[in-house]
């Protein structure tokens, strides 16, 4: 078959939904290089997993059978509005608004290559309109580009998808002159990301492109490449031949670098050093170290306003242009993207609770989210990256393997089973950075824990959201209520609004005689039980113990749990005398396995 033959016709509801998944397939491998690429508007290195989850945000929308029984137009604008309720970053908002200028053309489901160009001319300004103060050298450059290679190559082809296929590396050619665009990229040696991520994009539509890889070199070793240089600049030419370091500069394959500005400074410093009689050595040197200073001072940049914010407001109370108008003292890169009565808003701002609030005024907040972009460029430049795999997760720290695997039932994507040891600094932090989720939100069952998670907090990776839990009933609570298809702040937010959800005794024996604050005598080896923090019995007899506090909560309770700790045998003949005494109530056991109290109970 003619390879020009071989196309998908995406006016099929099917075909269309298959293309959008190769186009999210192709996207995902190469997010780390975009990543990679990020500067603009400061180097927060995650322009690929924006991309990557604006998509599957719209994708896990567009699920079931119902969705493909729609003609390809109408699929393709429901999609665009996922895609804009979904979207994140610079990046994934100014996407979402070229789909769905390009989406409301096609929605009459001509997909001729007449109607295509006009759905890409209405993209492009779609986008370009909804961004405030745009620039030239970005994703809105190569939209442009696109929509003018598309009217040029259509006079000679019909296919729309070969149109696509045919202009690629026309788009590539204007890519490689965004640095002369956008004085930052040239500073840093790199292309614009969003506009690298756009033609990706492009060409994830052709399957037969997917085997294609662009290849890169992480900025943490651009800037040890740097360092090795700078070293090798000081050290004595009669010294330099013995360095283990110069093979490192004299080797390095040029095809791992897409760094411009880097490769220059290679290729001026193999002059150097590879050749130790050259007539304008000390004008080379200088040229290397003003290129490295130019390439360092472009990822350490002085960011103005330090959180990325996002947020959905609906409200039928207010327009964009009094959005805009509110918002715009607050920040830079403002961004609001209009669907129906629902406004998208990005913006950078050093005050993101104030921005909350006075949005909230004018209606409700479906979604919110803040990321310390000081935070990502410290983490993004160190020496070990870590790509982001996933936006959101939850890490749990426990005693017991009994609540371990109760928890993971209930949706905790990693626990930290620690037993009687509590866990160190360095355990908490790889745990943290193995989960390779942006924001994560832990919590633990001891309050003891929490000096050390704050530490690792400190040094990790992710934003990490730390609920202030002391318990593992809590914990279970949590994550019973957990809304985990919703953002990360709401996820948060009823993470603590649920923390104390579920009344429970814990019981433990006394290694010591206690006086309880309310005058109870516990005696050394007797058993004790607390409730909200306080003893409130004891007896040297567990099950004894045990059946007073039933008796204690039985009135409002209509399900009581035992959580057995690793010490305690299955207590069968107990339960069994307690649903006969008690039969309106349902009874529960489970293992805990915690190591300091014999049991927890819970009363619901």
């Amino acid at each position: 078959m003619n390879k020009r033959d071989a196309t998908l016709s995406i006016s099929n509801t099917e075909d269309l939904a298959e293309v959008i998944n190769d186009i999210h397939h192709y996207l995902n491998k190469h997010k780390e290089y975009l990543n990679s690429l990020n500067v603009f508007p400061v180097p927060d290195g995650d322009t690929g997993l924006n991309m990557v989850l604006t998509l599957q945000g719209a994708m896990a929308n567009m699920t079931g059978k119902a969705s493909l029984e729609k003609s390809a137009g109408e699929y393709l604008k429901e999609f665009a509005e996922h895609m804009l309720l979904n979207s994140r970053g610079c990046s994934g908002v100014i996407l979402s608004l070229f789909v769905q200028g390009f989406a409301n053309v096609v929605s009459n489901n001509n997909f001729s290559k007449e109607n295509i160009y006009k759905a890409i001319e209405n993209g492009y300004r779609n986008a370009y309109e909804g961004t405030k103060n745009p620039q030239e050298g970005t994703m809105l450059t190569l939209m442009r580009a696109f929509r003018d290679k598309f009217y040029e190559q259509m006079q000679h082809e019909d296919n729309p998808l070969l149109i696509i296929r045919d202009i690629i590396p026309q788009l590539k050619e204007v890519l490689n002159q965004t640095p002369e665009m956008l004085p930052i990229l040239k500073q840093a040696g790199v292309v614009d990301s969003g506009a690298a991520g756009f033609i990706i994009l492009l060409e994830g539509i052709d399957k037969e492109l997917k085997n294609h890889q662009l290849t890169g070199i992480s900025i943490p070793s651009v800037l040890g490449i740097g360092k090795t240089i700078r070293k090798l600049l000081k050290d004595r030419r009669s010294n330099l031949k013995r360095d283990p370091l110069l093979p490192l500069i004299l080797n390095i394959d040029f095809n791992r670098i897409y760094n411009k500005r880097l490769q220059e400074v290679l290729a001026d410093a193999r002059k150097v050093f590879g050749h130790f009689h050259i007539n304008n050595r000390m004008s080379l040197q200088k040229k290397i170290i003003d290129n490295l200073q130019g390439i360092d001072k472009s990822w350490n940049p002085e960011i103005k306003y330090r959180y990325c914010t996002e947020f959905t407001l609906e409200s039928d109370h207010i327009s964009k242009e009094h959005l805009i108008e509110l918002l715009n003292g607050y920040g830079d890169s403002l961004i609001i993207i209009q669907s129906n009565n629902r406004f998208k808003v990005h913006i950078h701002t050093n005050k993101p609770n104030d921005v909350f609030e006075q949005a909230s005024e004018y209606g409700n907040l479906l979604f919110t989210k803040v990321d310390d972009m000081k935070k990502q460029h410290r983490n993004f430049i160190s020496e070990d990256i870590i790509g982001f795999e996933r936006d959101k997760s939850v890490f749990c720290i426990v005693s017991g393997r009994g609540f371990a695997e109760i928890l993971k039932n209930l949706g905790a994507d990693d626990i930290l089973c620690y037993g009687k040891n509590k866990p160190s600094v360095d355990q908490l932090l790889k745990n943290l950075n193995n989960l390779k989720a942006k924001n994560i939100i832990a919590a633990a069952d001891d309050h003891d824990i929490l000096m050390a998670l704050k530490l690792a907090i400190s040094l990790c990776k992710s934003n990490v959201y730390v609920v202030e839990s002391d318990n593992p009933i809590s914990l279970i609570s949590i994550m019973m209520n957990m809304p985990k298809d919703y953002d990360i702040t709401t996820m948060f937010e009823e993470a603590m609004k649920n923390l104390h959800n579920i009344p429970f005794s814990s019981i433990a024996r006394a290694t010591r005689d206690v006086s309880g604050i309310n005058g109870i005598e516990v005696k050394k080896k007797d058993y004790f039980a607390i409730y909200n923090k306080s003893i409130i019995t004891s007896n040297p007899r567990l099950n004894s113990l045990i059946e007073e506090i039933i008796g204690r909560f039985a009135a409002d309770s209509v399900l009581i749990t035992f959580y057995r700790g690793e010490k305690v045998k299955n207590n069968a003949e107990l339960l069994q005398v307690l649903k006969i005494k008690y039969q309106t109530i349902e009874f529960e056991e489970y293992y805990g396995g915690q190591s300091k109290y014999d049991y927890y109970i819970t009363f619901e």
